[in-house]
């Protein structure tokens, strides 16, 4: 089960923004990035939390709190992607 995200933009704790699209397994969030050639993944239980913002017009913010930091992403209908992580948690 496995769901994809994609055009989302992400902004890591140092404020770096890259296009990534966003892959949700039963184990890991994986964030790929084939312009900047980066992939990571963060284990679903490192995520202690998620929040929403609907500030944008076109894209919403999630906010994921993990141990090592915050991680923000903008992505259009950012509910489901809060559903799609908290599903498989």
């Amino acid at each position: 089960m496995r769901k994809k995200f994609k055009m989302v933009m992400e902004i890591d704790e140092d404020g770096e923004e890259r296009p990534i699209k966003i892959e949700i397994t039963s184990k890991h969030v994986i964030r790929r990035s084939k312009v900047f050639k980066w992939e990571k993944q963060t284990a679903l239980k490192a995520i202690e939390g998620l929040a929403l913002e609907k500030k944008l017009t076109r894209a919403d913010i999630v906010t994921a709190t993990t141990k090592s930091g915050h991680i923000k992403w903008k992505v259009k209908k950012g509910q489901k992607l809060i559903d799609a992580i908290e599903d498989v948690r």
